[in-house]
């Protein structure tokens, strides 16, 4: 079981999904906003001032509850970063062979107690 959707690159982390959402909101604010301005646009040209008032009021009024949403989640991003554990540094590529297992068996080798006969090659 995983905490959610994952990619070629693993499990999404939470605080990701958060700020994905966030961006899609923008998005959608900022397509149907100007898709309703244009609207506006429109009615102003055909002498219907007053419902182009109408459909500016809707488009305000859309970008301030978009808003209101978008500061709810990027509070409850905050409180998730916040909570999770700091995630684990990434081992440097320089340093991968400190971990390498034929490293560990060598050391190992290195340290065993030998006796006379094998440190003198006679066994």
């Amino acid at each position: 079981m995983t905490d959610g959707p994952s990619t070629a690159f693993g499990p999404t982390h939470p605080v990701t999904r958060v700020g994905r959402v966030v961006q899609q909101l923008r998005s959608f604010d900022e397509l149907h906003a100007s898709e309703l301005e244009a609207l506006a646009l429109e009615l102003d040209a055909a002498d219907l001032g007053s419902l182009a008032v109408k459909v500016r009021a809707f488009v305000s009024l859309q970008g301030s509850e978009a808003q209101l949403v978008i500061d709810e989640l990027m509070d409850i991003q905050g409180e998730i970063a916040a909570a999770a554990p700091p995630p684990e540094p990434e081992q440097a590529a320089e340093d991968a062979w400190k971990a390498s297992p034929r490293r560990a068996q060598w050391l190992a080798e290195q340290t065993r107690p030998r006796s006379r006969r094998e440190l003198f090659g006679r066994g």
